[in-house]
């Protein structure tokens, strides 16, 4: 499969020139719809003892997808991107894209992965695309989930490892219940403990700046782009419900399926069925789902099947919207919630 010349054209040679521009943006320090200028700012910031965080009622009335680039991640990530903020932007840009390729590359051998068709499957993607384009940490996110699961039982590999995923972006915290669950209470102690100090000590760089309104900063993030994403938060608003109502309906339903899984995998607990439900709930309880986080989808692929078969080509559909903004609508959502829902499905049902 995939052998052919049109197969490896489709592959190689399409994708292809997506990179180049994307490259080429980064090399010349095209600003325009960039993430990584948000990590940029912010590293600059805290290299001038300044907050990284934006003024709560200067946030504009409706969120602008090409301008609307505030810094909302904790200060640790901030603190993270200082070296990146001594770098004229051009080059802070560049290197930061080749660290994302790199890390998707590196997070795929971790998981045991060999064949390049995966790789270039991979890499044709419109998560990895995008998560690489916009400079996202969605790539390295698929590294340290790659590497938590390969260091699990060593606790004082995968306890800062999951610190730093869950410190980096807050809605991976199921990762964290995923170390209690299979018993792995000292890597939980640890990670819990690294995760309280790198805040702490983030916070008190810049003065604990920001931190007494980021709790409404994270609230208000979501009332502007929450609705626009292509989460089961943003689905049930457009159904018509309230933004808080939306959001208790879907932490319900979250605890709903952890109740039931746990109640399923009681006995036996298996580390890589409970690993790949931690992730699961991460993506199903965020309101913010953009395509870039589903970089993350290549975990439970990889696992499942660690060589080639047709489960690679299934992130392939993304490109059937490939807009990044669901604008609310309903019949863009639903299908990618199936077809991220779909790895799981597999990989909770692979033989072992």
């Amino acid at each position: 499969m995939l052998r052919s010349s049109p197969g490896v054209a489709l592959l190689v040679a399409l994708p292809l020139s997506f990179y180049v521009i994307i490259v080429e943006h980064a090399v010349t320090g095209n600003r325009k719809g960039s993430d990584f200028l948000s990590f940029w700012r912010a590293g600059r910031a805290v290299l001038h003892l300044h907050t990284p965080y934006p003024i709560l009622d200067a946030l504009p009335a409706a969120a602008d997808r090409y301008t609307f680039e505030p810094f909302v991640y904790p200060a640790p990530a901030a603190v993270a991107m200082v070296p990146f903020g001594l770098l004229p932007f051009a080059v802070a840009a560049t290197l930061f894209l080749a660290l994302n390729a790199g890390a998707v590359i590196l997070g795929l051998r971790v998981l045991g992965v060999q064949d390049w068709r995966c790789y270039a499957l991979t890499f044709a993607t419109v998560p990895v695309i995008a998560g690489t384009a916009l400079g996202a940490v969605s790539p390295l996110l698929l590294l340290g989930a790659a590497t938590a699961w390969h260091y699990r039982d060593r606790a004082s590999r995968v306890a800062p490892i999951v610190a730093a995923l869950v410190v980096a972006k807050l809605f991976l915290w199921p990762f964290w219940l995923w170390l209690v669950y299979t018993r792995r209470y000292r890597a939980a102690i640890v990670a819990a403990a690294l995760g309280a100090v790198a805040t702490f000590g983030a916070w008190a760089m810049i003065g604990f700046a920001g931190l007494r309104d980021y709790p409404r900063l994270l609230s208000r993030l979501t009332e502007l782009v929450g609705t626009q994403s292509y989460s089961p938060f943003a689905l049930l608003h457009t159904a018509g419900m309230s933004i808080a109502s939306a959001q208790r309906a879907v932490l319900v339903l979250g605890l709903v399926l952890l109740a039931a899984l746990a109640y399923r995998f009681r006995r036996t607990r298996p580390d890589e069925r409970t690993f790949v439900v931690a992730l699961a709930l991460a993506l199903a309880l965020t309101p913010i789902l953009w395509p870039h986080y589903l970089v993350l989808l290549f975990v439970p692929i990889a696992l499942a099947r660690p060589n080639f078969s047709a489960m690679w080509l299934m992130p392939l559909l993304f490109w059937v919207d490939g807009d990044g903004w669901s604008n609310g609508d309903p019949k863009r959502i639903v299908p990618a919630l199936c077809l991220t829902a779909f790895p799981f499905v597999k990989a909770l049902r692979a033989e072992r």
